[in-house]
């Protein structure tokens, strides 16, 4: 069942917070959302982290290719 955009941030928030890390698809397959969706709340989650957390950002890591909190100095 598609789940709504608010679900998908949560579960890359979940995800971040459990295991460190998340991937595009992990995402996706949990919460059957469009490429676009998950960028749109990858966006979204960034954008969160900016205004309440200015201390972290999420980063892509390409030769693992998650999505990974890091600090900010």
């Amino acid at each position: 069942m598609k789940k709504l955009r608010a679900t998908v941030v949560l579960e890359m928030a979940f995800s971040l917070h459990d295991k460190g890390r998340f991937t595009e698809q992990e995402i996706r397959d949990e919460t059957e959302a469009s490429r676009s969706t998950f960028f749109r709340c990858l966006s979204d989650l960034r954008c969160y982290l900016q205004e309440h957390r200015p201390y972290a950002e999420i980063v892509f890591d390409g030769q693992s290719g998650v999505y990974k909190i890091t600090k900010i100095d």
